[in-house]
């Protein structure tokens, strides 16, 4: 009995066309890293090396799992029967062109099977990096680590221990330690996790010069998400309340001003209603905040 024969079998075909390039989109479990792993025993038809053939994938379990197919492929077409399924013959043909290549060029891929490069975005990445040790800059060879919180503070550390030097990193960490009022173990926590998602803002501070267009273009963004924020909040006060709460809020900041001349709540005392959610209104809603909360 003869299996039923494949839908997207031209389709197939097409991506493991080493002359061609594709992006393959498809739910799990609907033969993604098969089709992967065809492709590569067709390019090792055609090679001169296998370490010309380079395949990614994200985490070492994948690299490991793609590894042991490639090699269970091989090693099937070697001493198997051409299976039955349309799909696993394909491979399986694909799998003895690899071979016979593999014993022109005396590979011996079955006992060697490192010589097929599938490996970690990581793991290239530090390869590439280990062949440059000048233009890297990184000095000792660079090693992947699983867990690296612990390198992040000792660099957040000693980017704080900078101040108390005559370095020109102190001063801004100077300001940021005025602005924590002091609290060393806050702003180590704070660099620990700019560390952390470093791949979000490095490229924007890259070269970052301190200037005016600088810092008007940086500030924009947080008024942009500020007024963003005080639309909601307006959306979110009970309109029923607004007149009363207005008029309770002044009487209150009269109170505290005549207290403390310095009271954050006392541009409260003229309120009338809620303030405007933009940045017109953002230093009373601040005030509004304070008193309220």
């Amino acid at each position: 009995m003869s299996a039923a024969p494949i839908v997207d079998a031209s389709e197939r075909e097409a991506a493991i066309d080493p002359s061609r390039s594709f992006i393959v989109q498809a739910p799990a479990g609907s033969g993604k890293t098969g089709l992967l792993i065809q492709r590569v025993l067709r390019l090792l038809a055609t090679v001169d090396r296998p370490e010309e053939i380079l395949a990614i994938t994200f985490t070492r379990k994948a690299a490991a799992e793609m590894r042991r197919r490639v090699l269970q492929a091989l090693q099937g077409a070697d001493d198997g029967a051409q299976p039955v399924h349309p799909n696993q013959a394909l491979t399986w043909r694909l799998a003895r062109a690899a071979l016979a290549r593999d014993r022109e060029r005396g590979w011996r891929l079955t006992q060697n099977v490192a010589r097929i490069r599938i490996q970690t975005i990581d793991s290239l990445c530090t390869a590439l990096a280990r062949q440059m040790p000048v233009l890297s800059g990184l000095g000792a060879p660079p090693a992947i680590v699983e867990r690296p919180r612990e390198l992040y503070r000792e660099a957040a550390e000693r980017t704080l221990a900078s101040v108390e030097t005559e370095d020109p990193q102190a001063a801004p960490v100077r300001r940021l330690l005025r602005h924590l009022d002091g609290d060393w173990g806050v702003a180590r926590g704070l660099l620990e996790v700019m560390l952390a998602r470093r791949d979000q803002w490095i490229r924007r501070v890259a070269g970052f010069q301190v200037d005016g267009e600088a810092r008007e273009a940086l500030e924009a963004s947080f008024r942009r998400e500020r007024s963003r924020i005080l639309r909601r909040l307006h959306a979110l006060m009970p309109a029923e309340e607004e007149s009363a709460l207005a008029r309770l809020a002044a009487y209150a900041a009269d109170n505290l001003t005549r207290a403390a001349a310095d009271s954050p709540v006392a541009r409260l005392a003229t309120l009338a209603g809620y303030p405007a959610p933009d940045e017109a209104g953002a230093e009373d809603w601040c005030a509004l905040a304070h008193l309220l909360l």
